[in-house]
């Protein structure tokens, strides 16, 4: 017998396993992956599936800026194809590669918002007038804005009450009204007449008489916050889309930056010696002001903290609109329409008693209102006397030639394009928007949809 055999030993037996948590993860990670590959497929099948993957292999290598030329060859591609389908001679690449470029040059320009087009001398006459009116507007209304996707516009009154109108079926939205039956102090509500409005994606502002500017839903018109500091009335109203920022002119002669995100003030700028009629925005951080009796218009660069000064040939400008990032129009008091440049401190052009002389008292008719068609040739003007006036900028903004006269009886308080250009909305009161000096009889408070038709040359 061998001496390495030993008799009657018997096998040592192993430690019991301790069972924790570990090993219980461990089987259960095996028992799921043991159970999700199916009988039928063999381990060969798994081994050759690839991770998908939308990019090809020779994609998965390449730069960003590889990347953009590719789109970029991508886009002038289809840039002339569409050209010289539009020409029908594939043989002329001369005129393709200057049609291709001058798409390129306005696709530029419209990004930047500096596109200007001319469209004043293909405007007919318009015939399609809707005029819109509810029973809430008991006073004068004093503002409107257009929601960004032209669907809403909103409208506000000396009554304290705001309405919502739907341009698509031309009836009213929604409401808010106040009860001066039975008034009661109401933080969400305007106790005062609604001087001015601002629309954006997110918000809606309206700012009163007392100073207090108010912020809802521009959708549901559901209350989201207030916000005070101006110690007289607000008389104009901004948005700044990109950086949700209100900015807000009164009669206390202040501009003021809100933050409307976290619902705080953020600044004051200072330097109108008068009540601040109106405003508007040239571009991102560039406002324009128009002083009033203190006869100046001040640019704003908020970025720089500076600002520019430019002087009117008299009365009191009561309005100014954009007309582009250069160039804006304003309307005054003593019957004068101007258009005027960034870029010189006196207006580029002035037509004087645009609507003609009061024949009760001699004096020019004022300008109550302007608007202007964004980056185009047309501007429209208001006053009391009965028409609404259509000009055409020509000779590089330094001319306003009329085109025709719309009849329209009342005061214009507000004239507002829609964004794609194809209907003027009016504000239409039987008195000025700040004041009783006069009142028209006869005049019932509404907003009349002017439908535009351009004919295409």
């Amino acid at each position: 017998m061998s001496f390495f055999i030993r008799k009657n030993v018997s096998k040592r037996k192993k430690p019991p396993v301790r069972i924790t948590n570990n090993n219980i993860k461990k089987k259960k990670t095996q028992n799921q992956a043991d159970d999700e590959i199916s009988s039928d497929s063999s381990e060969s099948d798994h081994d050759d599936q690839q991770p998908y993957s939308s990019e090809s292999d020779s994609d998965k290598y390449i730069t960003a800026s590889e990347k953009k030329v590719q789109l970029a060859k991508k886009y002038l591609s289809e840039i002339e194809e569409e050209e010289r389908r539009r020409l029908e001679d594939d043989d002329d690449d001369e005129q393709v590669n200057k049609n291709v470029l001058k798409r390129l040059k306005d696709d530029v320009l419209d990004q930047k918002g500096q596109l200007k087009t001319k469209l004043a001398d293909g405007l007919s006459f318009p015939t399609d007038i809707v005029e819109l009116r509810n029973r809430n507007h008991a006073k004068a209304i004093t503002c409107t804005v257009i929601s960004s996707n032209d669907k809403y516009a909103y409208s506000c009154s000396k009554d304290s009450s705001i309405i919502q109108w739907d341009l698509e079926t031309c009836r009213v939205h929604k409401s808010l009204s106040y009860n001066r039956k039975r008034p009661q102090h109401n933080p969400t509500h305007h106790n005062y007449p609604v001087l001015s409005l601002a629309v954006s994606d997110h918000y809606l502002a309206s700012g009163d008489n007392s100073g207090l500017i108010v912020v809802r839903n521009p959708i549901t018109l559901d209350y989201i916050g207030s916000l005070t500091g101006h110690k007289d009335g607000v008389t104009g109203l901004i948005i700044c889309n990109e950086s949700n920022q209100l900015f807000s002119c009164s009669k206390d002669k202040s501009v003021k930056v809100w933050n409307l995100v976290d619902m705080c003030y953020i600044e004051t700028l200072f330097g109108h010696q008068n009540e601040v009629t109106y405003m508007d925005m040239l571009q991102k951080d560039r406002l324009v002001t128009a002083g009033g009796l203190e006869n100046m218009v001040r640019v704003w660069k908020i970025q720089d903290e500076t600002q520019l000064i430019f002087n009117g040939t008299g009365g009191s400008i009561d309005t100014v609109q954009k007309i582009d990032s250069a160039h804006f129009v304003t309307g005054s008091d003593n019957g004068t329409v101007s258009i005027w440049g960034t870029l010189k401190k006196k207006p580029l052009c002035n037509v004087e008693n645009a609507h003609g002389i009061n024949h009760t008292n001699g004096q020019p008719n004022w300008v109550s209102a302007v608007g202007a068609l964004a980056n185009s040739d047309l501007v429209v003007s208001g006053s009391n006397n009965g028409t609404i006036k259509f000009w055409r900028c020509s000779n590089n903004f330094k001319s306003l030639l009329p085109l025709f006269d719309v009849p329209v009886k009342g005061f214009i308080n507000g004239l507002v394009f829609t964004n794609d250009g194809s209907r003027l909305i009016v504000v239409i009161g039987n008195e000025h928007r700040f004041g009783r000096w006069h009142n028209v009889t006869g005049v019932k408070n509404s907003l009349h949809v002017i439908k535009l038709n351009f004919i295409k040359k």
